[in-house]
């Protein structure tokens, strides 16, 4: 069975994944690193329709660009990056690294501490 997916989508999921961006300020080199990670993800999990695959790498494009900076200057504000490695050198790893866990790890953990929180307010 043929993919679903075609070259020219995939083409056009990288320009909007780069206009998205340059538009918004972040960096698309994250974003691409972060979308690699959330493909990345999906070979760990059953097939997937277009449709989940393409907001899966979305998200994890978001996720990844957004998450990357962050994580980088907090870890080099606690003096966990050496000196020697640039920040932003590290931060596309950290984006790829992101992306991998922003679905299944991330998202799961922001929905089960917003439903506890939930619990806690409901009582």
């Amino acid at each position: 069975m043929t993919d679903p997916i075609s070259p020219p989508a995939i083409g056009l999921t990288a320009a909007g994944i780069t206009l998205f961006g340059v538009a918004t300020g972040l960096d698309p080199v994250l974003l691409f690193a972060g979308a690699g990670g959330g493909w990345w993800a999906m070979t760990y999990q059953p097939v997937l329709g277009a449709l989940d695959r393409l907001s899966r790498i979305g998200i994890s494009a978001l996720v990844g660009g957004w998450g990357s900076p962050l994580a980088v200057g907090y870890a080099a504000g606690a003096g966990w990056l050496p000196e020697a490695v640039p920040q932003q050198a590290a931060g596309f790893p950290v984006a790829l690294g992101i992306g991998l866990l922003a679905v299944d790890v991330i998202g799961r953990g922001v929905l089960r501490l917003a439903q506890r929180k939930a619990e806690e307010i409901a009582k």
